[in-house]
């Protein structure tokens, strides 16, 4: 059995790699700086019990990596060294640079060479980045990268040290005989399907500056690009390269093709058209814009200078990497089908910079919808959420459904809300309902369909479509008319423009002044902690804000309707707050034989997550 000893595993390839790695036999040794921080990664993974993981506290800035004496004779068992420690900083300073990256090299480098000098080193893995000038056909084995001050001169910190460390390591595998393969990733993103990107910098800092409004040109234009890799492919080639039997030493570029991937011109256009707002079309060349940056407009701006490194008119050789991929099985690099969700998920980073994901729930994708999924045992059941909400807010209540069924819930986010990219969607409700029937009839079996509000409609309509995947139908305030208030509200949804620009300026006080008029909650106490600033913290992104304004035109002008009949050979429950003041339960459905009443106001799933559940259970 192999032993790996791994640098960054705490960070955002390290952690995709440690995942994956856990489905073979190896015994991995973690060197991490934050015993607490690697315990908790552990536990959200679901790893804490695996024995086959050793944590050794240390620093790669450290002689010895600043491991105890029997720390460090665990980590000299080692035969494989998968190196990928070091943060994702574009602006880190030269001293930290230094010693993360050329300092952590000399350190990593001394292990391999003791471990290779009593027992043999197997293979030596180094993760650097695709635009390290470095090959097995450049390399000066005697000059001092330590006294190279000329080495990129003008460019920033972070990829300087990087690349000088990229030199030392390869310097030192060629005195000492041991493979080494470097690893030259693109700009990681987040991994298939679901591109949840924890890492937000690289396209992050795009996606940021188009949200700012901070991107009025596209550098370099059509002829640039970013090339790309997701992270599970990337872990996935790095596991393959360790597991190899008889490893030879090699560089391996991993990322899309050119000819694959969007250039800047598609990728900013694709970035506003996702964030509902307008795409740059003038570009500008590069040289210009990086002297802008360094003028001081870069940090006024939030973009660093050094970030422009990333984008670049070259091609690369990918040759080495194709010929891994079809040793593997596995087909060429190419993101596209994940980029809207990157963008979204990243969207929504920025939103809510201090969010804390829900404990025991995993971010998923079901079609095209971004999902916050607890795992069990039997028929899931799939929540909807409705106008202003998203996922998250149904948290409370999936609990509740897990705990007393052990079945998996689905939380699923609606096209433009929470973490759902828009794709296109300009139909409400039709192309909501598609998106939601393509979700249900790909199920891997049936399950237990819930809308809330005008997300009930939305899971009605898609049951229709789907019959006989549903085991059960619960609709709970469906939105079975336009709202009520018909005057100045009903005129103002009519622009889903005026509707986005009024709703990214609701402040707290007039929200929950609205929600109690309205009958959304019957008092101040039923609304749940943080719920309303949550609200106007969404509706400062400009893809919530527009989604929440087209959902409210839908409200008045393009709600589709409903009967009793349409359920005929589904199921059905329809459960009704009592004390909604926007809306009441039409003539026709006072007779429909699953109607369960309730003294709840319309948001009662939310301000009575418990009682909700048994209810659901029970009927």
């Amino acid at each position: 059995m192999s032993v790996i000893f791994i640098t960054g595993s705490t960070g955002f390839i390290g952690k995709e790699i440690l995942k994956q790695l856990t489905a073979g036999e190896e015994k991995l040794l973690l060197l991490v700086r934050s015993l607490k921080r690697a315990t908790a990664m552990l536990n959200e993974l679901g790893l804490e019990q695996d024995e086959r993981i050793c944590l050794l506290k240390g620093n790669l800035a450290k002689p010895e990596l600043g491991m105890c004496d029997a720390d460090l004779n665990r980590a000299l068992e080692a035969d494989i060294v998968i190196h990928a420690g070091g943060p994702m900083s574009v602006t880190l300073e030269e001293g930290a640079a230094k010693q993360t990256f050329l300092d952590g090299a000399y350190h990593i480098t001394e292990l391999a060479r003791r471990i290779h000098h009593t027992r043999g080193l197997h293979h030596f893995i180094h993760v650097v980045g695709f635009m390290s000038p470095f090959h097995e056909g450049n390399i000066d084995i005697e000059a001092d990268v330590f006294e190279l001050e000329g080495f990129m001169k003008g460019e920033g910190a972070y990829e300087r040290m990087k690349f000088l460390a990229d030199l030392y390591i390869r310097q030192q595998a060629k005195r000492l005989g041991y493979p080494l393969s470097v690893v030259n990733p693109g700009t990681v993103i987040g991994a298939k399907p679901a591109g949840v990107t924890e890492q937000t910098g690289g396209i992050g800092i795009l996606v940021n500056a188009v949200r700012r409004r901070l991107m009025p040109v596209v550098p370099g234009g059509r002829s640039h690009w970013i090339p790309f890799v997701a992270n599970d492919d990337l872990a996935r080639m790095i596991i393959h390269l360790a597991r190899k039997v008889e490893p030879s030493s090699n560089t391996y570029t991993i990322l899309e093709d050119k000819a694959s991937g969007p250039d800047m011109h598609e990728l900013l256009t694709t970035i506003s058209n996702e964030l509902h707002l307008s795409s740059p079309r003038l570009s500008a060349p590069m040289p210009l814009l990086r002297s802008f940056m360094k003028a001081g407009f870069g940090h006024l701006a939030g973009i660093p200078a050094e970030s422009m490194s990333f984008i670049t008119n070259r091609s690369f050789q990918t040759a080495e990497t194709k010929r891994v991929l079809r040793e593997m099985g596995s087909a060429d690099i190419n993101v596209r089908d994940v980029i809207p969700m990157v963008i979204a998920d990243l969207d929504y980073r920025f939103t809510h910079p201090n969010y804390i994901s829900p404990v025991n729930f995993t971010r998923e994708r079901k079609g095209d919808m971004a999902a916050l999924v607890r795992k069990g045992d039997g028929i899931p059941w799939v929540i909807i959420h409705g106008l202003l909400s998203s996922a998250d807010d149904f948290v409370p209540l999936a609990q509740h459904l897990h705990e007393r069924t052990g079945s998996p819930v689905w939380l699923l986010d609606l096209p433009g809300f929470g973490r759902s990219p828009f794709l296109g969607h300009n139909d409400v409700p039709d192309a909501y309902i598609d998106a939601l029937h393509q979700i249900i009839a790909t199920a891997p079996g049936r399950i237990r369909l819930i809308g809330h509000s005008f997300g009930a409609i939305i899971a009605a309509k898609a049951a229709q479509m789907a019959q006989s995947h549903i085991e059960q139908l619960f609709l709970l305030q469906p939105v079975l008319h336009r709202p009520q208030s018909l005057g100045l509200q009903h005129w103002l949804s009519a622009s889903t423009k005026l509707s986005k620009f009024l709703l990214k300026r609701l402040t707290p006080k007039a929200l929950t002044n609205m929600m109690l008029r309205e009958g959304v909650f019957s008092e101040a106490s039923e609304i749940p902690e943080k719920y309303v600033e949550t609200i106007v913290r969404n509706l400062s992104s400009p893809r919530i804000a527009a989604a929440n304004a087209r959902v409210l035109q839908a409200l008045h002008y393009r709600l589709p309707s409903i009967s009793p009949v349409d359920f005929s050979n589904i199921n059905t429950t329809i459960i009704w707050g009592t004390k909604d003041k926007a809306y009441t339960l039409p003539e026709l459905f006072h007779c429909f034989s699953h109607l369960q009443l309730v003294p709840y106001a319309h948001h009662f799933p939310m301000s009575y997550p418990q009682e909700t559940a048994q209810l659901l259970n029970r009927l």
